[in-house]
C-alpha cells in the first residue's frame, strides 16, 4: 500500500513571512536636531523608562535654555543697534556716559549696573533685564551638561542588560522586538543629545569669556 504525501506551500499570510521581510530592513530613526526637544520612547521597564525620562526632562530643560540665550543675545544686541556684547557695551556707555554703566560679575552670574538717582531710560532697563536673562541661561547651561553627560554614559553602558530585562518583563517576540528597537533608537537619540548639549555649554561658555572679558574679570 502507496502512501501520498502532500505538502501545502506556506501562506503568504503566514505571520514570519511578513514579518522577516520587514524585520530585514533597517529602520530609519529620526536625527535629533539642535534646538530640538528630545522625545524618548518607552521600553516598558519601568526603572530604565524613569531614567531615559530624567535625561529627556535635563536635556530639554537645556534646549529651553539655549533658545533663551539665543534670544536673549539678539534681542540685546537689537536694542543697542550693534552686532555683539562687547560693541553694545561701548555704545551703552558712549550713550549714557552720565549712567556709571559697568557689568558685575559674582562667580557665573552677571548683571548689568546702572548707577543714577535719575529714571533708568527704557532702553536701558530692557537691557538690564535681558542681561538678567541671559545670565541666568547661561549659567543653566555650563552648569548641566556634566551632569547630563553623565547619565548618558550611565545608561548607554547598560545596553546589554536593557535588553535583557525587556525579554523578560515582555514575553510576546513581536513586542520584545519592537520595544529593543525602542531601546536602540532612545539610546542613538541620548548620545546624540549628549554632542548638542555640549555644544550649548560651549556656546555658553564663550558669551562668559566675553563677558568676564568686558567686566575686565579672570575666570
Amino acid at each position: 500500500m502507496s502512501v501520498l504525501c502532500c505538502c501545502l506551500p506556506a501562506s503568504d499570510d503566514d505571520e514570519t513571512v511578513p514579518f522577516s521581510k520587514s524585520a530585514q530592513v533597517p529602520k530609519q530613526v529620526k536625527v535629533l536636531e539642535k534646538g530640538k526637544t528630545l522625545v524618548v520612547k518607552n521600553i516598558n521597564v519601568k526603572e530604565y523608562d524613569v531614567k531615559f525620562v530624567e535625561i529627556a526632562e535635563l536635556y530639554n530643560n537645556q534646549v529651553e535654555n539655549y533658545m533663551t540665550m539665543k534670544k536673549s543675545l539678539f534681542e540685546f544686541n537689537e536694542v543697542n543697534d550693534s552686532a555683539n556684547l562687547t560693541s553694545c557695551m561701548e555704545k551703552m556707555k558712549e550713550k549714557y556716559s552720565s549712567y556709571d554703566i559697568q557689568i558685575q560679575m559674582k562667580g557665573y552670574n552677571f548683571s548689568l549696573l546702572v548707577k543714577t538717582t535719575e529714571e533708568v531710560p527704557k532702553n536701558l532697563q530692557e537691557s538690564q533685564d535681558l542681561m538678567k536673562e541671559l545670565s541666568r541661561a547661561t549659567k543653566i547651561l555650563i552648569g548641566s551638561q556634566t551632569k547630563l553627560g553623565g547619565m548618558v554614559f550611565s545608561v548607554s553602558q547598560m545596553q546589554e542588560e536593557m535588553r535583557k530585562k525587556i525579554k523578560e518583563v515582555n514575553t510576546g517576540y513581536l513586542d520584545q522586538i519592537r520595544l529593543v528597537e525602542n531601546l536602540e533608537e532612545n539610546i542613538k537619540n541620548i548620545d546624540n543629545a549628549k554632542l548638542l548639549s555640549k555644544e550649548y555649554e560651549e556656546e555658553a561658555s564663550e558669551v562668559l569669556r566675553e563677558i568676564a572679558h568686558i567686566a575686565g574679570v579672570t575666570i
